[in-house]
């Protein structure tokens, strides 16, 4: 049984977590699953990785603080197509700009979508490794930092 005081707890930590949905866009060539938390408006971070679930932890803070948080589902592809994916996504979701941070794979593929439109990335954190205390404060700082152009 839950006491009054245990529900208000429950019921206030789950209204103040940010909604994090899969959806979905289409672009020319291919569908693209994406989940996204925080403001539309706020400046766009896209984190990158094999397994989306490496960022539990990383997208509630960065959504908290007004940031818009993009975890797209990678397929298996080469690095310069998902590079593309990751670009064509940006399009699809009308982003013009976005703080790319990546963990390993995805650190790749962050690069590569970089690379192929510098111009599109505001920043670029990269691990070669899973996610590790401070990431999000990294990414957070990145992105405040940021020299957006929109």
């Amino acid at each position: 049984m839950v006491d009054r005081r245990g529900f208000l707890l429950l019921a206030t930590v789950v209204l103040a977590a940010p909604a994090f949905a899969v959806q979905q866009v289409s672009t020319d060539e291919r569908d693209i699953r994406f989940e996204a938390t925080g403001p539309e408006e706020g400046h766009a971070i896209i984190l990158l990785a094999a397994d989306v679930n490496v960022f539990a932890e990383v997208t509630a803070p960065l959504a908290t603080q007004g940031f818009r948080v993009i975890v797209p589902y990678l397929r298996t592809a080469d690095d310069a197509v998902l590079g593309q994916d990751v670009l064509e996504l940006m399009n699809a979701l009308h982003i013009p700009e976005a703080v790319l941070a990546g963990v390993e794979v995805g650190a790749r593929v962050a690069a590569r979508a970089a690379g192929l439109k510098p111009s599109r990335c505001v920043g670029l954190v990269t691990l070669n490794a899973a996610p590790q205390a401070g990431f999000a404060e990294a990414v957070g700082v990145m992105a405040r930092t940021g020299q957006w152009r929109t």
